[in-house]
């Protein structure tokens, strides 16, 4: 892994694979508020039985934020190796992120420069370890084409729409400007 994609997956990991408080809270209030209305309407709800529903929810909601970061990274990285091993020459690997009010979430897909040309290329979830991961590459041109492409507003992604397959597309990436640069040029075809 050269320096370039290293970086991309360190600012990757960042946005996706770091515990979200902002998440946590939420998932906490709204569990919280889910069991604390069921034992109400059964009429089983006590001032401590609503502390015991607020730890429980808040430690779900820690666990669960922490087991999807931690699934992110390493399907982010088992992409990666996937990519690297069907590919002859892969120059730039970029997954593809979708940005929510709760925070960054890794797409099964990712932008690949191979021999200075574009590619998206989309996973297919696996069933099991005995099936091969399959994976669709669309070269940039008829079915695959950035319409349009923008900072975000913390200046730590871009959020780029797409057509793709006919589809409207909308994902965001990293913030590198030697990556972004790579990707415009390999949209001309390496020219």
């Amino acid at each position: 892994m050269n320096k370039l994609q290293n970086e991309i997956f360190v600012q990757t990991k960042s946005l996706t694979g770091t515990v979200n408080l902002l998440r946590i809270f939420l998932y906490t209030l709204i569990s919280s508020i889910m069991l604390v209305v069921v034992l109400a309407l059964f009429n089983m709800l006590t001032l401590p039985m609503t502390f015991v529903i607020i730890g429980i929810s808040f430690l779900y909601s820690v666990l669960r934020d922490y087991s999807i970061t931690k699934y992110s990274n390493k399907q982010m990285t088992k992409y990666y190796d996937y990519v690297v091993e069907k590919h002859d020459n892969v120059d730039l690997y970029v997954p593809l992120l979708e940005k929510t009010f709760q925070g960054y979430f890794l797409k099964r897909a990712a932008l690949i420069v191979e021999n200075g040309q574009l590619y998206i290329e989309a996973f297919r979830q696996r069933k099991n370890d005995k099936q091969d991961q399959l994976s669709i590459p669309v070269k940039y041109g008829d079915k695959f084409v950035i319409d349009r492409q923008s900072v975000d507003k913390n200046h730590k992604s871009v959020t780029l729409d797409s057509t793709f397959a006919g589809q409207y597309y909308r994902f965001t990436i990293v913030n590198n400007k030697t990556a972004i640069e790579m990707i415009d040029k390999s949209k001309r075809g390496g020219n």
